[in-house]
């Protein structure tokens, strides 16, 4: 009965000390063995609720307000048709404003090209900022705005007189 005593406890004493010896520190493996770091037990990150209507509409604004522009006015002060800008001369500083093929020119109310373009003109119209920070052209106007009056008039019909044989005053 020693024996068998002896004989388990040495088998448990072998099975504790190999695997202590496969538990030890990658410093001490030797070096033609290949230590692999142990898997993540974190959890994976949680999955992306679907957005309602009302925040994709939201969303959807946002990006219309961001790429919509804004306004710009003052003197043309240079443009290059090689490089595809023109400068605008501001109160403080110069800004130089960059033209793609979706640009739309208009001058006295006709479309109009870069060419059509004055020095020290009159130039206004709508710029929108791109990823890189620079201004690009929605459209641009060359010369002053055309008058609100003119085409009023042309649009509004003349009154036929109410009552036949009477004429119409003004």
């Amino acid at each position: 009965m020693k024996n068998t005593l002896i004989v388990s406890a040495l088998a448990s004493f072998a099975l504790i000390a190999g695997a202590f010896a496969q538990t030890q520190s990658p410093a001490a493996a030797p070096q033609d063995t290949v230590v692999t770091a142990p898997e993540s037990t974190a959890p994976p990150p949680p999955a992306k609720a679907p957005k309602s209507k009302a925040q994709k509409s939201t969303a959807t604004k946002a990006k219309a307000k961001v790429n919509a522009g804004y306004p710009f006015r003052g003197k043309l002060k240079a443009f290059d048709k090689d490089a595809l800008t023109f400068t605008v001369a501001g109160k403080d500083k110069d800004r130089v404003v960059h033209i793609t093929s979706q640009t739309r020119f208009t001058k006295g109310g006709k479309p109009a090209t870069l060419s059509d373009a004055i020095i020290d003109g009159e130039v206004a119209g709508t710029v929108r900022k791109v990823k890189d920070g620079k201004e690009e052209a929605v459209s641009v106007r060359f010369g002053p705005a055309p008058k609100a009056g003119k085409s009023a008039e042309k649009s509004v019909p003349k009154k036929a007189p109410s009552k036949p044989g009477q004429a119409e005053t003004q």
